[in-house]
């Protein structure tokens, strides 16, 4: 039973998350105006809500006008509870995958983020590392992000937060090799895309997520 509230839980979440990124990105009032179709602006009852669910028995279709809206939302919806669940044991990763998953989406979107929001996580894991030896890496860290940012402007000055996020709750290996997984596919959709530039915040992610859980199922398969 704590396990399947531990699934409906993450599904819940995953699924808010992206509604209030995309009430973001389209400049909707996040609080006020209720969940609605974006097609017909048809307010959707709570039966149309239902993680996972509702998106498969619709068909990734509007009840109400028909208007297609993907079955995406249930894929990251069921990707996000299996995922979350895994992950929800260590309470800090848990919280970092959901912030990462939000400024993700945010970049992907619209290339930009509200990298605000992690200032308080960064200072909780600055305090949670004080001593560590990762903090000399972290100071690297920043001191060639700003390298990048301001003099060869080659990423975004938002991606800093996340790096430094990224550094100071994962071990030196994993944050390299997260690093690397980020920027092969980073290059690989510039290569397929032939563009010059692409929102990095999303790779990031997918790097350190990849990473984190081949470390938690290492970590089961050997309990």
């Amino acid at each position: 039973m704590e396990n399947l509230l531990i699934l409906i839980l993450n599904a819940t979440l995953v699924s808010s998350i992206m509604c209030l990124a995309d009430r973001i990105n389209h400049g909707v009032n996040v609080l006020i105006k209720r969940s609605f179709c974006w097609h017909c602006g048809h307010n959707l009852k709570w039966y149309d809500l239902i993680p996972v669910f509702s998106t498969i028995l619709t068909r990734g279709h509007c009840r109400y006008c028909q208007k297609k809206f993907g079955v995406h939302y249930a894929i990251f919806e069921f990707l996000g509870a299996l995922i979350g669940s895994l992950l929800f044991s260590d309470t800090t990763t848990w919280i970092t995958a959901y912030l990462l998953f939000f400024l993700a989406l945010e970049d992907w979107h619209n290339e930009r983020i509200h990298s605000d929001i992690l200032m308080p996580w960064i200072l909780y894991l600055f305090i949670q590392n004080w001593g560590e030896p990762k903090l000399l890496l972290t100071c690297l860290v920043i001191t060639i992000s700003i390298l990048l940012v301001h003099y060869r402007q080659a990423m975004g000055k938002g991606d800093i937060p996340v790096l430094l996020v990224l550094t100071l709750i994962s071990t030196t290996q994993s944050f390299a090799l997260s690093l690397l997984i980020a920027s092969t596919l980073a290059l690989v959709r510039l290569k397929i895309r032939q563009v010059k530039q692409l929102p990095f915040v999303p790779f990031l992610y997918i790097g350190w997520l990849v990473v984190t859980l081949i470390e938690k199922t290492l970590i089961i398969s050997h309990l």
